[in-house]
Order: C-alpha cells, then structure tokens, then sequence
C-alpha cells in the first residue's frame, strides 16, 4: 500500500535519480531566474536606480530615496507577486489534478468571481475602506465556493458536477458583477482597473496578509503530495489503493480555494497563471506531485513578477495592469502546448 501511494511514477531507480537531478536543476534555474527578474525590478520604474545605488541600499550606506524605493515600495511588491503567483500555481495544479480536467483553472470552483463580487459590491454599496479589501475579497471567494461545495454534494463531489457547479456560480457572480459596476458610477475605471489585477500599491501589508496562506497551503499540499497522486486514478482505483476519494477531493479543493482566495483578494483576478503554470511544468516534471508542486509555484511566481515588471516599466510612470500582461504571457504559451497536442 505504501510503496502504491509513495511511487505514482513507477520506474528503475536510474530513472528515479535523474528525475531527483532533472528537479534540482529546474529549481535552480527557475529561483535564479526569479532573483533576476526581482534584481531588474529594484532599479526599474519611473524612477530608475543604477546598481550602485541598489548595492548601496543592499549594504546599508544608502538611507535616503533609494533606499525607500527599494524597501518599502519596490521590494514588498515584489514579494507579492512571488506569493501571488505560487498560490495560483498551485491552486491551479489542485484543481487539474482533483478534475482530470486540464483545462481547469482555480477559478472553476467560482472562488475568483465569488472574491470579485464582493470586491465590487462593498466599493460600489459601502465604499468601504481599501485596507477591508483583502478580508471581503477572500469572504467573497469562500462564500462562493461554499455554494459551489453545496451544489456538487450531492454527487460525492465528482469533477463533473464540481466544474458545473462551480460555472453555474461563476455565472451568477459575474452577472452581479456586471450589475453593480452599471451603477458605479465614477468609480468604474477605479473598479475596472481592478478587475484587471494589480500589484499597484502593494506593501509589507499586503505581503503579511497572503504570506500565511501561502505557505500553510504549499506545506499542506507538499505534506499530502502522495494522496494527491491518487487523484490521477479513477476513483475505484483510489478507493482500492486506500484512499478516501470523497474526502480527499474535498480536501484539496478547499485548500485550493483557500490559496485563490487569498491571492485574489490582494492582487485582484489575475488570470491565465493557475491555467498554464501546471501544464509548462509537467512538460519537464512528470505527474509525480511531490516534484510537481514545487515547480509549479516557481513557475507561478516567475509569471506573475515578469509580468508586473513589464507592467510598470513598459509605459513607465504609467502603469499598464497586471492581468493584461499574464494574459499576453500565458495565452501564447496555452495556444502553444494546444498546437503541440500536449493538451
């Protein structure tokens, strides 16, 4: 039984060597290309810094401008792309694998438009405070896949209902969405532009808000990796290997929602990087989670802080949003993978 849940992806202990070696140089290159990007994003912007003045603040002997740019403005912003992009990441690996649906996303339990609904109707009906919005986003989410949880119960949460259900919720929050943003009035393009997704204005604030989640969920899924290779089966294989299927899709769906929720409530509905992150990876990675997960939330922040970089250096003061750019990244590489028939 152990050895059925430890070794989803069978094979000679060479294979299982490489494949430990193949992890550790992705891991590798995809942290060195993330500390790229974040080096490019401490001296860009509408206010650029050398690398002297950026060493400098990194040393200690620069407390002035720079030093603010880069500790409280440039550097948190980053750390929450980071973290954004790794909970969408792995967000997005849950729910592909829980569904056998690769065109899951972590929005099809309704949690993205449940968070976006909330958002808009508090701004809209309350004008609520921007320091609450993180809070109501992540009710709104948890509100929504709740429903959704409700609706699919009834089929011991099989992946058909659970993408029914939660597009059915989908639909009704959108359509609230679309609602209130007729009455908004002066604040649409505030709201539109959140819609959008953005780090803008993001700090040490927003960082201590998701960097629970975050970590909790990545520990959760690493720790539970085993089981969730048993998703990959059909559920009567699960149920003979030992596994409690019901409980176990459950399971990873709530933590799922929980990683989405929280992302989208700090950086909006950032779009595309729970969708592609997990088929990029498996490209190199296999199926075996225990490697996967990792790698899926690398590749999940390495797009979401390229993508804020390009967001607010391209037109530089002006600052394009975030989610226009996820999707210029993410939809060619999903076009791609399509073409090459790995879908």
């Amino acid at each position: 039984m152990s050895k059925a849940l430890d070794s989803p992806a069978t094979g000679a202990p060479g294979a299982i060597s490489l494949g430990r070696t193949l992890f550790v140089v992705w891991s590798v290159g995809l942290i060195v290309a993330i500390l790229g990007v974040g080096a490019l994003a401490m001296v860009s912007g509408s206010v650029p810094l050398s690398s002297h003045q950026f060493f400098d603040v990194l040393s200690g002997r620069d407390g002035g401008m720079a030093s603010i740019l880069v500790l409280e403005l440039r550097l948190p912003r980053f750390l929450v792309g980071i973290l954004v992009g790794a909970s969408l990441g792995i967000a997005g690996q849950l729910m592909q694998t829980v569904t056998r649906n690769p065109l899951a996303s972590p929005g099809i339990t309704g949690v993205v438009a449940g968070a976006s609904m909330a958002v808009i109707m508090a701004q809209v009906a309350w004008q609520v405070d921007a320091t609450w919005l993180p809070f109501i986003g992540m009710l709104g989410g948890a509100g929504a896949a709740t429903l959704t949880f409700l609706l699919a119960a009834r089929s011991g949460f099989s992946p058909l209902m659970l993408a029914l259900a939660g597009m059915a919720v989908t639909a009704l929050a959108s359509a609230l969405v679309t609602a209130f943003l007729l009455f908004s009035g002066a604040q649409a393009q505030q709201l539109y532009t959140w819609l959008a997704g953005g780090l803008q204005g993001r700090g040490w604030s927003h960082a201590g808000q998701i960097l629970p989640w975050a970590l909790a969920g990545l520990g959760l899924s690493l720790a539970t990796a085993r089981w969730l290779n048993l998703m990959h089966l059909e559920d009567s294989v699960a149920r003979s290997l030992g596994g409690t299927v019901t409980w176990l899709r459950l399971g990873f769906v709530t933590l799922a929602v929980a990683l989405t929720a929280a992302a989208v409530a700090v950086a909006g509905p950032v779009g595309f990087i729970g969708l592609v992150a997990p088929h990029l990876v498996r490209l190199v990675a296999g199926v075996d989670q225990r490697t996967t997960l990792p790698l899926v939330a690398l590749v999940g922040a390495l797009l979401v802080t390229l993508s804020d970089l390009l967001a607010r250096t391209l037109t530089a003061p002006q600052e394009l949003p975030l989610g226009l750019f996820t999707a210029l990244i993410g939809a060619p590489l999903f076009i791609a993978l399509i073409r090459s028939k790995i879908l």
